[in-house]
C-alpha cells in the first residue's frame, strides 16, 4: 500500500509529465508561428528542424510515460481498494 507521501509524489510526477507535454506542444506552436511569419533566417532553418525533431521525440516519450504512470496508478488504486474491502471470511 502506498503512503500518503508516495501518492502525492506520483501525482506531482504526473503533473510534471503533463507540464513537459505542454512545453513540447508550445515549442511546436512557436516554431510554426515563426515559420508562417517569415521571421526565420535561412541559417536558422536547420536548427529549427532539429528542435522540432527533438520536441516530437520528447512528446512521444512524455505520452508513453504518462500512459505508464496512469496504468500503474490504476493497478495501485485497485489493489488498495481490494485491500480496503472487508473479506467475507473476516466478518
Amino acid at each position: 500500500m502506498l503512503s500518503h507521501e508516495e501518492k502525492l509524489e506520483r501525482i506531482e510526477l504526473i503533473d510534471a509529465v503533463c507540464d513537459a507535454g505542454r512545453l513540447a506542444r508550445g515549442l511546436d506552436q512557436l516554431l510554426e508561428s515563426l515559420a508562417h511569419a517569415d521571421q526565420l533566417d535561412p541559417l536558422d532553418v536547420e536548427g529549427i528542424l532539429a528542435l522540432k525533431s527533438i520536441s516530437e521525440r520528447c512528446a512521444e516519450r512524455i505520452g508513453d510515460a504518462a500512459r505508464i504512470l496512469e496504468a500503474q496508478n490504476e493497478v495501485l488504486y485497485a489493489e488498495e481498494w481490494a485491500n480496503a474491502k472487508p473479506r467475507e471470511n473476516e466478518r
